[in-house]
Parts: structure tokens; C-alpha cells; sequence
């Protein structure tokens, strides 16, 4: 089949919800191309829309690790996009193949993706679909970023929900921003590509459910299980910089140049963090002789201190008792800690569901009932104790 007069199709290499991918041969330049169609069938009324969104941000990309564009136009009453063909496979390949990846291999593919990113966002073009299909790995080695098919870009209005109320992106890799339908930039993109690096070393994503929306609901209340706990050899500042990727907070995120660069200490940001007060050091008590009736005395007031002091830790334990409710924060079904080698890849198409919030109790509160007024006693604070950070076991450093 030949399109626009010089673009000759070939074997088809992948077919999506709303185009399929060819190899092609541009007639004109003697050169050899991916085009990719646009499906007459698909029902999607947005996708004519996202294929000229991925021709507008190619257009302002030039970058070894974005997947070029050469070419976009209609055909047939069907768009179709020409692209620069990466002869190899894609990073979802490369884990459905291998299984889980070293973590030297993992941070090899996230920087040089990150210097992809890198390059997008110093253009204002945020990608918003990163995840492990649309990472491809060239035959040498080179890892690409492809389909901004719904990419935000300056000056072009874009919207977190499609017209039907769907989220655009993959559930399995969405920032939390961006699964309660805010407004999202860079940061959105370094969360996601947290997600694929959790799933590169562990086999699977950070969070998984039955449901997309039970998926959305733990990117933003739940925090991951920490990787050394799958894998030991993950502890360190490896495994600092992957959880600093997740943090809920966009701010408290690396930037992809930071991670482009190979900086996989935990990166200090500028919010200020409240420092805990010194506690004082003691101040030594000046002996002293007592007489028999100051030795009575002292006796008295030792044994009322620890009476009032066991009362009040006795009402303390019945307090926390009665209120010890079970947490509302889980909403859906546990991750799986199975690891899928199954090629078929995580849903790619917009989920439909509801924006994650926080539901408050409906249980009516207990009627108090009169209890006698106890003695009226001071109580006593304690400070809180500091639990020093344990020493990480291993310390991998990427080479």
C-alpha cells in the first residue's frame, strides 16, 4: 500500500486502540520509516486530535532520545504520521523477557529516558504517558521516549479528563496529581517514570489492583513498598532517589536533568524542613545531707507521684483503646507481589474513573455517659523519642 504517493507500507509492527505502526519505505528519500495509520474504526473521537498533538511535539523536539517525526497528512480520510524507525524493542519487551532488570541496567535506561524528558520539558512539553511500552531501546542501545500523542504543550488547551470523564494515561504509572484531575507539569512525568523504575527492579508496578480506580486511589493515599524489602541489594541511595521519584508531593520530586545527569543521592529540595529542638542536657543536682524527716518527706512524695502517674497512664491505654479504629485509607484490593511475565501489556487507553478523595466517617459518635469527676491532677509531658535512620545495608553506586 502506498501512501501520499511515497510512503510504501510493509509488515505491520504494533497495533494500538487507535492506530497501527508499519514498516515503511520512503519512496522519495530512500530511507526506511515507521508510519503509523490511524484506524478507520476507532471509535474514539479524540484520536485524529492526539495525532496531530504527536506531530505538534515532535515538531518542537530534537533530541537523540525522542523518537523523531518526519512527516504528517491525511490520507484516505485517515491520518497518518511518519516516524524515525527504531530497529530493536521496547523497554516492556525488555522486562517481559528478562524479568526483573539489575538496578545498573534500570538506572542505565531511567537516565538516559530522563534526558529525553529533559529535553521536552525545556520546550514546556509535558509527555504524560510515560510507561515502559513507550520507552524504546534502539539496536544500540540508545533508549528513545516516543507517542506524545497526549502530551500537553504551551499555548494548546489541555485537560486531565477526556469530554466523557475519562483520565488520560495509564493507570499503573499516573502521578496522584493527575489521578485527582488537577493540573500537572514535569513533575508528573518524573512520578511516572518513578513508577516504571520500581517496576523494572521489582517486576511489577508500584501499585496494582483489580480495578484501575482501586489503582488510582493508593497513588494517592498509600505509600510503596520500599524495594530492598523485595530486594535487599536495592537499599541505599538507590533506593532514596527511586521513593523521592514517588513522593506524593510534586516538589519534593527530582527534575530530569538532575536524573539525566546520574545524581542518585536523594536530591535536597528547597522547602524547609522543621528542625527538631536540642534536648537539653541535664543539669547535675548538688548533693546534699538530709535529716530523718526530709527522708520521710521525700518517701511520700516519691510514692503520690507514682500513683498519680500510673492512673494517668492507665487512663491513657483506655482512651487509645476505645478509639483504635481501622484505617480508612484502603480502598481497594492489595497489590499482588506475583510478577507477570506475560507479554500482554498494562491497559495504555484512558480509565474511566471517579477523582480519588477522601471519604469522611459516617459512624454517629457514642453518647458519652457521666463517669465521677476523677481528682484533678497536672499532667506530665514526655518528649518524644527520635529513632535514629538505620544504616542501610548496601550502598549500590551506579557506574
Amino acid at each position: 500500500m502506498l501512501i501520499a504517493g511515497r510512503y510504501r507500507l510493509g509488515a505491520s509492527l504494533g497495533r494500538g486502540g487507535m492506530g497501527e505502526v508499519h514498516r515503511a519505505t520512503d519512496e522519495a528519500l530512500g530511507r526506511v520509516v515507521a508510519v503509523k495509520t490511524m484506524l478507520r474504526s476507532s471509535a474514539d473521537p479524540s484520536a485524529s486530535e492526539r495525532f496531530r498533538r504527536e506531530a505538534r511535539a515532535a515538531a518542537r523536539l530534537s533530541d537523540p532520545h525522542i523518537v523523531a517525526v518526519y512527516d504528517f497528512g491525511q490520507h484516505d480520510d485517515a491520518f497518518y504520521l511518519v516516524m524515525e524507525l527504531v530497529e530493536g524493542r521496547s523497554v516492556a519487551g525488555e522486562l517481559a523477557a528478562s524479568g526483573p532488570l539489575s538496578w545498573q541496567r534500570a538506572t542505565a535506561i531511567v537516565e538516559q529516558a530522563a534526558a529525553g524528558l529533559m529535553a521536552a520539558h525545556a520546550q514546556d512539553v509535558v509527555h504524560r504517558d510515560i510507561k515502559p511500552s513507550n520507552l524504546l531501546v534502539a539496536a544500540d542501545g540508545t533508549v528513545k521516549v516516543a507517542d506524545f500523542g497526549i502530551a500537553q504543550m504551551p499555548g494548546a488547551e489541555t485537560s486531565e479528563l477526556t469530554m466523557t470523564g475519562q483520565i488520560l494515561g495509564s493507570p499503573y504509572y499516573l502521578a496522584p496529581e493527575r489521578a485527582q484531575g488537577q493540573q500537572s507539569g514535569p513533575e508528573a512525568d518524573i512520578y511516572a517514570l518513578g513508577c516504571v523504575l520500581y517496576e523494572l527492579v521489582t517486576g511489577r508496578p508500584p501499585f496494582m489492583g483489580d480495578h484501575p480506580t482501586a489503582v488510582l486511589y493508593q497513588h494517592v493515599d498509600a505509600e510503596p513498598v520500599p524495594p530492598s524489602e523485595l530486594r535487599p541489594e536495592l537499599a541505599g541511595p538507590f533506593e532514596g532517589v527511586l521513593l523521592q521519584m514517588l513522593a506524593k508531593d510534586p516538589a519534593q520530586r527530582p527534575t530530569a536533568a538532575q536524573l539525566a545527569a546520574g545524581k542518585w543521592s536523594p536530591v535536597v529540595t528547597d522547602r524547609p524542613t522543621e528542625a527538631l529542638a536540642p534536648i537539653p542536657a541535664p543539669v547535675p543536682a548538688v548533693p546534699a545531707k538530709a535529716g530523718p524527716q526530709q527522708r520521710t518527706t521525700w518517701m511520700i512524695a516519691a510514692a503520690s507521684v507514682l500513683i498519680i502517674a500510673g492512673a494517668i497512664t492507665a487512663a491513657i491505654l483506655l482512651q487509645s483503646r476505645g478509639n483504635d479504629l481501622p484505617p480508612t485509607v484502603d480502598i481497594g484490593p492489595r497489590p499482588s507481589t506475583s510478577v507477570s511475565t506475560s507479554n500482554t501489556p498494562y491497559p495504555s487507553e484512558s480509565t474511566q474513573s471517579t477523582v480519588p478523595t477522601r471519604q469522611p466517617s459516617t459512624t454517629p459518635s457514642p453518647t458519652p455517659t457521666p463517669t465521677p469527676t476523677p481528682t484533678p491532677t497536672a499532667p506530665t509531658s514526655t518528649p518524644p523519642t527520635v529513632s535514629p535512620t538505620p544504616t542501610p545495608r548496601s550502598t549500590p553506586t551506579p557506574t
